[in-house]
């Protein structure tokens, strides 16, 4: 029922925003609402969709055909058909990336050769790493405001800053040289990586005006992809492709060459980068299914950046910022805002990431519980954010009692920065399950002998009950 509710809610913000387009008409809206430099990157984008289209339908085995102009094409702000899944605009360095990636998976096919083959992972990475290079950024990074909320833009990329050693500076309008332009477009779209001496567009249109959207088109200008792009991704979604019309299921294809591509960093279910589970759906039904099953409805995360978001920008853009003088804990690293400091997990603080976030007077005296053999009760409440670390001699047990917590945010989507998140695994540098209806009555069980839970109140109405036992 939650799926139809959402599926209802997207189709009117598509019809209110877009309305029925053929295919032709919503191509010549996307190019009138870009800059003269994004008409131009806009143009050769086009055509080098149609060249990775035609490779990547031949390396599947399909039978290529043009996309007819005259369809009927109902966008949505994260479903633009014109764009490379729905969001990006190549620039050429990507294009040519992603196409002599697919030209060597083809090759590699027509010669009997798997694109695990040594010889083709070497082709593979040689191509990639050499365009990734090419269309990294210089910094600080110039950008305007251009008819959109500039506050929500400010306030997302003063997070960046705080968080990654990338560097932004506002200025007046400019043209003639690289840097950004975050415009009110139809939609939520950004061109991938630098374009090398030109104004890029990052539209931030109706129902884009939240801190995480920006957060997560911004980061296309930076040069990465989507999660649920990754290379394993199929480890940890199921993607019900019968759910996508056809010609949409491009939009599901995977980036990247191997593992390597991941930088050492965990499939986030909690990524601003992911999408939600019915993106591109056809029906009324989800197209990505968590392996996971308790993480359904926390993909889609667009309240901000997770932890291995950023984690992500500076792995690529500061890891020689610092020598690597300090050790950090629990998925916490070196500071590259701060050499010898850790960067550390949401929840947890210290000088080695072991320390735990201190809760404010309204949360009451309880931050730090041991169980022993007696169950503990914390009753958060109100607009508070309240932080517990759990402990037993075994497992923790979490189970939910009377709670107000309603979170409306379409479809059962949960966000991290919403309600409750459980913190149940090993690994605390993932975004943990998050509550945001009344979960009276459930309960989860951590992996190990910690958990940590988040309250979020945005509200003096709303409350939570939480019962911990040693498992």
């Amino acid at each position: 029922m939650k799926s139809i509710f959402y599926f209802f809610l997207s189709s009117l913000f598509i019809y209110e925003t877009f309305g029925s387009l053929t295919r032709m008409r919503l191509q010549q809206k996307t190019r009138e609402e870009l800059s003269k430099d994004g008409k131009e990157t806009f143009d050769k984008h086009l055509k080098s969709m149609e060249k990775l289209n035609k490779l990547n339908d031949k390396l599947e085995g399909k039978k290529h055909s043009k996309d007819d102009k005259d369809e009927i094409i109902k966008p949505s702000k994260f479903g633009n058909s014109e764009l490379y899944q729905g969001d990006m605009i190549l620039s050429p360095s990507h294009a040519e990336m992603l196409i002599n990636e697919a030209k060597i998976k083809l090759e590699a096919k027509n010669q009997g050769k798997n694109a695990t083959d040594k010889s083709v992972v070497d082709k593979l990475k040689k191509n990639r790493a050499y365009r990734k290079n090419n269309t990294k950024w210089k910094f600080p990074i110039p950008y305007f405001v251009d008819g959109v909320d500039s506050n929500t833009v400010d306030r997302a990329i003063k997070d960046i800053e705080a968080n990654t050693c990338v560097r932004f500076k506002k200025e007046g309008k400019f043209s003639g040289k690289s840097g950004l332009r975050y415009f009110k477009g139809s939609g939520c779209s950004s061109t991938v990586g630098q374009t090398d001496g030109r104004v890029q567009d990052v539209s931030i249109g109706r129902g884009c005006e939240v801190l995480g959207i920006v957060q997560h088109e911004t980061l296309h200008a930076l040069g990465f992809y989507h999660e649920q792009a990754r290379p394993d991704r199929d480890q940890y979604l199921t993607i019900a492709i019968n759910n996508v019309h056809e010609k949409r299921r491009r939009n599901y294809r995977i980036n990247g060459v191997n593992e390597a591509d991941t930088y050492g960093i965990p499939y986030n279910y909690g990524s601003a980068m992911h999408y939600d589970k019915m993106a591109f759906t056809n029906t009324f039904d989800p197209v990505m299914i968590t392996k996971n099953k308790l993480y359904q409805d926390v993909i889609g995360n667009a309240g901000r950046l997770a932890f291995l978001d950023f984690k992500m920008v500076n792995t690529v853009y500061c890891k020689d910022k610092c020598k690597g003088g300090v050790k950090c804990s629990n998925g916490g690293y070196e500071d590259p805002n701060k050499c010898g400091t850790c960067k550390c997990p949401y929840l947890l603080t210290g000088n080695t990431c072991t320390d735990y976030i201190k809760n404010p007077p309204a949360c009451g005296n309880q931050n730090v519980i041991k169980l022993s053999g007696k169950p503990t009760t914390v009753k958060p409440k109100g607009k508070v954010e309240c932080v517990y670390a759990v402990s037993s001699p075994k497992k923790v047990k979490l189970t939910f009692g009377n709670s107000n917590l309603k979170f409306n945010r379409g479809g059962g989507l949960c966000w991290p920065t919403d309600g409750i998140e459980v913190q149940y695994l090993n690994d605390k540098a993932l975004v943990g399950v998050t509550y945001c209806d009344n979960p009276k009555g459930k309960s989860i069980t951590s992996e190990g002998n910690l958990m940590l839970v988040k309250y979020s109140g945005n509200d003096n109405s709303q409350s939570a009950e939480l019962t911990f036992t040693t498992a």
